[in-house]
């Protein structure tokens, strides 16, 4: 097991790798099929576990010493090249197992993740199996985040839409409530500028958790609200809400967000929702103020070498552009710092003559070859465009018309925000892209199961195939990649050609580790949570010894890269 602490320079990368604990994978423990008989977990242990029947459960103890946000979190077993995905669902309980806390019937595909924020105290966990064939196995991440500041609590009740006192808050503010039988509360906030408003049901709130809901939002006043969408925004499987939007830009005035039971089907105990409990929201303004336009500058401006102009967020652009397709396109350059969600959104420019009737957004990396998010827009409507950049960076903004006809005069309008969370996220290259075949005529293959993500405070596991047999490799880690460092030729591909085998990632943390007698292994991490540190990039790749296939005596792996997380998906 590898700790990574500080990362932001490759010296503490090396410092926090050299930290060694004690392994934090363990095995199953059986029988711990009922709440007596749970297994006892700490925080940050990976259980390797399975189901022996449709009807078998697996249950977990713990104690927290101070209250944090708990996560109980399933990933998928098997092999990278045949991985099993189970459907799973996960319930906390007290320390007897029998008062339901929270619970959660899915949150990566067929996968869950259990999260609740609890006081100190001894606690159960129960995982069970919706679907699928048996004997099945599956892993399980126990981790606690630290828990959020609650800035704003419901006011007295009555608070629904025909209260003239509902509760209040301010955009940017952490929310937390309670629903009871029957029960909506309205939440009313003011915009004194222009903005996107972002709201999110998490798992902020104490326990018993509010298993389900329905968020949707109003404009208008107390005891007379309008709704700005025809339904609410819920989840089937889950209190977690995170599909809450209104369309365009919101101006200035009074809003509400109303808070009631969702539409999920009530169930079969103990996976039943009975949709009263705590809740809590997290919110969020990007702030699109009118300002003074920056006019773009002369054509050409369509690429990262030539840009319409650099903005910084909360600007007004003003351009024109002549479709979808050719040099009309604009291109402009901004910057972030750190974690930022974006908006942005166009409208016609009524100032000349030919206001421009739709539009389409999409943002760039910096290199303008890889296109992060977009937003359709049509004839006569514009995109809008709202998407969370996980690192700092220079980035670009470009605007095209939404059909090769549709050419005029825009005003667009940006924003910025601090994320309502940043997700854990893993990206692998395809070991068929780039990496080379050794002598056992195989690509070395590198990656991690389904779930698996570098969520603070859990243990990551990446995984290694199809290297030699019961030998050694290198992981190399990074927050750098780098153009391909070429090691020498590996075997010949299809074609006949040898394949080149080339670090991808700078070498500034070298971990070596055994493979069995498969030709597998794998590396374990954990990452405390670190305020500084969310959104960073981690670079990875795997040198496989392999003494005949070249002078430098190794093959590679594909390479890969994952973002630190505070949101396991």
């Amino acid at each position: 097991m590898r700790h990574l602490t500080r990362l932001s320079t490759a010296a503490a990368l090396v410092c926090g790798l050299a930290t060694s604990l004690a392994a934090q994978k363990v095995n199953e423990v059986e029988p711990n099929d009922t709440a007596p008989t749970a297994m006892p977990i700490v925080a940050g242990q990976h259980v390797v576990a399975s189901y022996s029947s449709l009807a078998d459960e697996d249950w977990y103890s713990f104690t927290l010493a101070a209250t944090g946000q708990v996560h109980v979190h399933t990933v998928a077993s098997g092999t990278l090249s045949l991985g099993v995905s189970r459907d799973n669902r996960i319930a906390i309980y007290d320390a007897t197992g029998t008062v339901r806390l929270a619970w959660n019937d899915g949150a990566v595909g067929t996968l869950a993740d259990c999260g609740v924020t609890l006081p100190a105290g001894s606690y159960t966990a129960r995982v069970g199996i919706k679907s699928g064939t048996v004997p099945a196995g599956y892993d399980l991440d126990f981790y606690v985040l630290p828990a959020a500041i609650i800035s704003a609590g419901e006011g007295p009740e009555p608070n629904d839409a025909a209260s003239p006192t509902p509760s209040t808050f301010t955009p940017g503010d952490t929310l937390v409530g309670e629903l009871t039988s029957g029960d909506e509360d309205f939440w009313m906030f003011t915009l004194a500028v222009p903005g996107i408003v972002q709201a999110v049901s998490w798992d902020d709130g104490p326990a018993p958790q509010l298993d389900n809901m329905g968020l949707r939002f109003y404009t208008g006043s107390p005891g007379s609200w309008s709704p700005l969408s025809a339904s609410d925004a819920t989840n089937s499987a889950s209190h977690r809400v995170t599909t809450l939007s209104h369309t365009g830009i919101l101006a200035p005035g009074t809003y509400a967000i109303s808070v009631r039971a969702g539409s999920a089907a009530v169930g079969t105990a103990p996976w039943d929702y009975v949709k009263t409990g705590f809740y809590s929201l997290r919110t969020a303004v990007i702030e699109c103020p009118v300002t003074p336009p920056l006019p773009e500058a002369p054509e050409p401006n369509d690429n990262v070498l030539t840009p319409a102009g650099v903005f910084g967020l909360g600007a007004t652009l003003q351009g024109n552009t002549t479709g979808s397709t050719g040099n009309g396109i604009d291109w402009w350059m901004f910057a972030v710092g750190g974690p930022t969600t974006i908006g942005a959104m166009a409208e016609g420019d009524p100032t000349n003559g030919t206001p421009l009737a739709g539009s389409t957004l999409r943002l760039w990396d910096s290199t303008g070859t890889v296109s992060l998010a977009s937003a359709s827009g049509g004839a006569t409507t514009h995109g809008r465009l709202v998407f969370t950049i996980e690192r700092a960076g220079i980035y670009f903004l470009q605007i095209a018309g939404a059909t090769t006809l549709t050419t005029g005069d825009y005003l667009l309008r940006t924003g910025g925000c601090t994320p309502l969370y940043v997700s854990a996220t893993t990206r692998m290259e395809p070991a068929s892209t780039n990496a080379c075949i050794g002598s056992n005529g195989q690509r070395p293959l590198f990656g991690n199961l389904s779930g698996e993500t570098a969520a603070f405070g859990s243990t990551f596991v990446t995984r290694l195939e199809r290297a030699l047999p019961s030998s050694f490799a290198i992981y190399v880690l990074s927050v750098t990649a780098i153009p391909p460092f070429s090691l020498g030729t590996g075997g010949l591909d299809s074609l006949g050609v040898p394949t080149d085998c080339a670090l991808r990632v700078a070498p500034d943390v070298l971990f070596a580790g055994l493979t069995d007698a498969t030709g597998n292994g794998e590396l374990t991490l954990v990452f405390p949570y670190v305020v500084g540190d969310i959104g960073l990039k981690i670079y990875q790749q795997a040198a496989c010894f392999d003494p005949t296939l070249n002078p430098f005596g190794f093959s590679v792996s594909n390479d890969a890269s994952y973002v630190l997380g505070d949101r396991p998906f």
